[in-house]
């Protein structure tokens, strides 16, 4: 055998020799050959980033309907609970069936008075006579007192509904006051119902 034969069979078995141990250090998390590389190495967004991927072009999607959020504190399950009564005729008739979920007790009413005293006593007035200061600027403002036969047998569940949703010139409440306040707000209400007629 020629040297020059001998040295170019040498350097081919050198070549394949190297290429299999180099094979044989191959990293065991590779995937090899990529067929779909952008499923091994996906694009990551920032919450703000535009995306192409959504049809109005932003990463930051909202929650899907009907979702809740994890809620560890049983004391405050209601509030991530969903309010299913739309905002139409139909759903405030549905919310006369609609009763109370919290526990009537004297420190629940307590809070619900300080809620109305916050939120709504400048309409309603301090004792829900309708009696406001709105009303004295602007006497179309002025509403039905809660002892009143407009609003005397109103059913609870129609009233949380107008505190979610809003009734005629009130206006929604649902971002200000959560589920559990405005169900406290309800029983504070109905003891503002029952008092005497003027």
């Amino acid at each position: 055998m020629k040297p020059s034969h001998l040295k170019k069979n040498t350097f081919t078995s050198l070549f394949f020799l190297v290429l299999f141990f180099t094979a044989c250090q191959k990293n065991p998390q590779s995937p090899g050959y990529e067929y779909m590389p952008d499923m091994y190495r996906s694009v990551g967004y920032d919450a703000y980033q535009p995306n192409p991927n959504f049809a109005d072009g932003t990463t930051a999607q909202p929650p899907v309907e009907g979702t809740m959020p994890y809620q560890e504190d049983p004391s405050k399950i209601l509030d991530i609970m969903p309010y299913t009564l739309p905002n139409t005729p139909e759903g405030y008739a549905a919310a006369a069936n609609v009763k109370n979920p919290l526990p009537y007790s004297e420190a629940v009413v307590k809070e619900g008075e300080a809620l109305f005293l916050n939120f709504c006593s400048h309409c309603h007035g301090q004792k829900g006579l309708g009696d406001g200061p709105v009303g004295t600027k602007n006497p179309a403002l002025i509403p039905p007192a809660y002892n009143s036969p407009q609003l005397k047998d109103l059913p609870e569940g129609q009233i949380f509904h107008s505190i979610t949703y809003g009734k005629g010139m009130m206006g929604a409440h649902r971002y200000q006051l959560t589920k559990t306040q405005r169900w406290k707000l309800v029983h504070y209400v109905q003891t503002l119902q029952k008092q005497p007629a003027q």
